[in-house]
């Protein structure tokens, strides 16, 4: 293994795990800042028919995808290994019912919500054929740090497992950083550029590319916020130059199944 590998493996592990196990709350404020013109969810709406659809999403974090997809007329499951970023995603859950005191924000839902399941995405106790729509939002290329060496194993089980809860003819989502604080699209890492050639080549998925810029409403909570989760370059590069906005893309990877 090289050095540039081994330290990438080592900021997944260390880092990420760290946030997903015990800073959950601080995560959800970086990502409530994200996509700021609102792109992912038309382009999902486009890509996948929603309206009265199953969605099972994996490997949920702190409810990105259920929230963005609030309205849509779906009904949706959702899962993650972490149980710290199941209790935030709940937290959103009762934020939009108007039991938590940031609903003041905006009109409550009293019937607002989805079921939480703590799970591990390459192995689900979900029905075969339930869903008409998987989804898996930054996720499974974390599995490329935490396995360096054998990650094609491990996210092709998650694959596998999306196929398998999906229902003939349905829909597999998987969501991807493009980088962030960039001006041109492209995977922030060589062993992602494989991941992402290997979603593509070996599993047939479809790559559509989205602009997700982040809007944090000040330079100095962007540098905040960018500082404790992608770490001092990022967030000097923001304070140089005095970025509210900050740039970022996101893949979607898109695969239709058979029937």
């Amino acid at each position: 293994m090289t050095k540039k590998l081994k330290d990438y493996e080592t900021i997944f592990m260390d880092h990420f795990r760290n946030i997903y196990t015990h800073k959950a709350a601080a995560y959800h404020a970086l990502i409530a800042a994200e996509d700021a013109d609102g792109n992912l969810p038309k382009a999902l709406k486009r890509i996948a028919p929603l309206a009265g659809a199953r969605v099972l999403d994996l490997g949920s974090g702190s409810g990105r995808i259920p929230l963005l997809l609030q309205g849509s007329g779906c009904t949706i499951v959702a899962s993650d290994l972490h149980m710290a970023m199941l209790l935030e995603q709940q937290n959103q859950i009762l934020s939009l019912r108007g039991v938590l005191s940031q609903a003041a924000n905006g009109p409550s839902n009293p019937q607002a919500g989805w079921p939480l399941v703590q799970a591990d995405g390459r192995q689900t106790p979900f029905a075969s054929g339930w869903a008409d729509v998987v989804t898996a939002g930054w996720a499974f290329g974390h599995l490329v740090g935490w396995y360096p060496d054998t990650w094609q194993q491990h996210a092709g089980r998650a694959i596998a497992e999306m196929q398998r809860t999906a229902k003939p003819g349905g829909t597999l989502l998987i969501m991807e950083t493009l980088g962030t604080g960039v001006l041109q699209p492209a995977p922030p890492h060589a062993v992602l550029a494989a991941y992402y050639a290997w979603l593509e080549n070996e599993h047939g998925f479809q790559r559509s590319t989205l602009a997700t810029d982040y809007d944090f409403g000040s330079v100095a909570r962007a540098v905040e916020l960018c500082r404790f989760f992608f770490g001092e370059e990022l967030a000097t590069r923001v304070h140089a130059n005095g970025w509210q906005r900050v740039p970022e893309f996101t893949g979607v990877w898109s695969k239709r199944l058979g029937n």
